[in-house]
């Protein structure tokens, strides 16, 4: 990405003025169309005090940044290759977060995304204000390289720090499936939600209740959980027992269904008392 295009996109300048001396003028061509992308995801407009750098907490932060694109949202860390476009990546990051922030009804202030060439697959931490999640350079512009699973991870980290494992993950495959069908129109959910139906599936219990009560589902369950989020919080911290947690968690579950779906969860062999693990993990 050329420097014209990071400084411009680092600091918001995006009023052009009448003559050939505006910013977008100075910008080469690549950098334009990288630049267009960012303004029409909304990547350019106002935004709270960017994110500092997190702190260096595993061995992929200690990899050198290379380059960096700030959007609205998400501030793209990239470790691995400067010659990346890193405004079409932040774009399309950006779309991802605007949908999410619909689909959950919160969101965090910033997700701070890193690009990089070792890491064995994609994944998600929050040990600083803004939650971070890494993904692979190979396949980095495709979305569906993790965008929606590993930021959905940022976005519940709103209801606290250690949902148990089967939700978490689960509740992200959800995400998943569907910015596929809605945001990314890759997949119809017709042909496609059939091919996961099966027991062996890790996500198969949400994806029962998803095929039961259709794509707003989890939008409302989500809703349940932060109209609760004190309680969440103070439930999702490390130190709760994994009934009480899972108690909440079928809780929301219920209320989105309009009705207990404890009877129906146990029919899939799920018990509240000892379920911690997605399904495979």
């Amino acid at each position: 990405m050329a420097a014209a295009m990071r400084e411009a996109t680092v600091a918001g300048a995006v009023a052009a003025t009448d003559g050939a001396a505006g910013p977008l003028a100075r910008l080469a061509p690549s950098a334009l169309v990288a630049w267009i992308a960012l303004l029409a995801c909304g990547c350019t407009g106002p935004r709270a005090e960017a994110p500092v750098d997190p702190r260096p907490t595993t061995e992929w932060h200690r990899v050198p940044i290379v380059d960096r694109c700030l959007g609205r949202n998400v501030l793209v860390l990239n470790h691995a290759d400067p010659s990346l476009e890193l405004a079409t990546v932040a774009a399309q990051l950006q779309q991802q977060y605007d949908w999410l922030a619909e689909w959950y009804g919160f969101a965090p202030r910033f997700v701070i995304v890193h690009v990089g060439a070792g890491y064995p697959f994609g994944f998600a931490l929050k040990s600083g204000p803004d939650p971070e999640m890494f993904l692979q350079v190979d396949g980095i512009f495709d979305t569906a390289n993790n965008y929606a699973h590993e930021m959905a991870h940022c976005f519940t980290y709103e209801l606290g720090a250690a949902l148990p494992h089967w939700f978490n993950e689960s509740l992200s495959d959800m995400a998943w499936l569907e910015s596929e069908i809605e945001l990314w129109k890759r997949r119809g959910a017709d042909a496609w939600l059939p091919t996961l139906d099966r027991v062996d599936w890790r996500s198969y219990e949400l994806l029962q209740l998803r095929l039961a009560h259709g794509p707003g589902y989890f939008p409302k369950v989500l809703r349940a959980l932060w109209r609760r989020r004190d309680e969440c919080r103070a439930t999702f911290d490390g130190s709760r027992k994994l009934d009480v947690q899972n108690e909440l968690l079928v809780a929301a579950l219920s209320e989105a269904a309009g009705g207990d779906v404890l009877p129906f969860l146990r029919t899939l062999g799920f018990d509240p008392r000892t379920r911690e693990r997605q399904r495979g993990y």
